[in-house]
């Protein structure tokens, strides 16, 4: 039985709010997360995160010493879209990813550390990574380190895992809400967003796609490996991330020391036991949307990933070909501002990869 599952929904809780700093007093007072001489003298939004609210807490000691916490509540609905439901639960999955990977210094020391969790209030409070950016900016201008990235996934997919820790990773709740957005929304007759008020002809390119029988076959195929209950008891299946995409990538822009980090990764909420190719074809799709040559890309990340021999480079490129019709015709939109035309060649290579 998935841990998740034992957790029932929240009748009652104490939620936290940006507008009311006494409620994220309050959480951080019960849970003994701010000392006795301290005070809380800030709270700010801790990102553009879609899934929860995530808040840093500024807190101050008597001798005028600042500190910074984050704290991230799980609600039983998606934060940026409050009409979609979620699993409140989902806030366990990420607490148990970090306790996993906490003995493993080359995954943990890119992460922010868990100090802890308030399960009857569904938050969790991290370590804030100061002086860190996110990297959506990498769908701009700046550069994705994809070198980092893939090195950062070969350290993760290499933790072996018990048969117990295995089944406990299996997170379906929220592995069914991903299922409807990457395997079903895109190639629904009717999508819940108007795809011609993001780019004009765009509409008229998932209608090809969603009329293409073969690619709808193997959509449906791909699904049920990445739904699969059982994934977590193939030998060949890793602890995932889930969700590896510069959303949940940030950097640091200078560091005191040569040898501390600069590329973290945070938000593993949709962390689960499965196909390694899964974690691995985000992080190719985006590397496409943020411009870099496809090939060039694959040859990056194979050569910083430590296992590529052990990879089935179709159902990678599935994957990646999915995520990439995904973001392009789905409801989880990224912010790109290319052109149709640019967008037509996205989706060309996803066909081409699922082919």
């Amino acid at each position: 039985m998935d841990d998740d599952a034992a957790q029932s929904a929240p009748m009652h809780y104490d939620p936290i709010s940006r507008i009311d700093p006494a409620s994220v007093a309050r959480s951080l007072g019960r849970n003994g997360w701010m000392r006795d001489d301290e005070i809380l003298v800030g709270v700010e939004s801790a990102g553009e995160g879609n899934m929860n609210c995530t808040l840093r807490a500024t807190l101050q000691d008597q001798a005028r010493r600042a500190r910074t916490l984050i704290l991230k509540q799980s609600r039983p609905w998606v934060e940026k879209y409050p009409t979609i439901p979620a699993p409140v639960e989902r806030s366990w999955s990420e607490a148990r990813f970090y306790e996993r990977v906490r003995p493993f210094a080359n995954v943990a020391a890119q992460m922010p550390a868990l100090v802890g969790k308030d399960a009857a209030n569904y938050t969790l409070c991290l370590q804030d990574l100061s002086g860190a950016v996110d990297m959506t900016d990498a769908y701009g201008q700046a550069s994705l380190p994809l070198e980092s990235a893939a090195r950062w996934l070969g350290h993760l997919h290499s933790i072996e895992l018990q048969t117990d820790e295995r089944s406990s990773f299996q997170n379906l709740e929220l592995r069914t809400l991903n299922h409807q957005h990457l395997f079903e929304i895109p190639f629904q007759t009717d999508l819940p967003i108007d795809l011609e008020q993001i780019t004009p002809g765009l509409e008229t390119e998932r209608q090809k796609v969603i009329a293409d029988d073969n690619l709808l076959v193997i959509a449906k195929q791909m699904g049920e490996l990445y739904i699969d209950p059982a994934s977590w008891n193939d030998p060949n299946a890793r602890l995932l991330h889930g969700d590896y995409y510069p959303g949940s990538f940030m950097r640091r822009l200078s560091t005191t020391r040569q040898e501390d980090p600069t590329f973290f990764v945070i938000d593993p909420e949709f962390s689960f036991v499965g196909p390694p190719e899964f974690d691995l074809a985000v992080l190719l799709a985006h590397a496409v949307f943020c411009g870099i040559d496809c090939e060039t890309a694959k040859q990056l990340i194979l050569a910083d990933y430590h296992d590529s021999g052990s990879i089935s480079h179709d159902r990678w490129q599935r994957f990646a070909g999915l995520e990439i019709l995904r973001r392009l015709l789905g409801v989880a939109q990224l912010p790109l501002t290319a052109t149709l035309e640019t967008k037509r060649q996205w989706i060309d290579v996803a066909r081409a990869w699922m082919g």
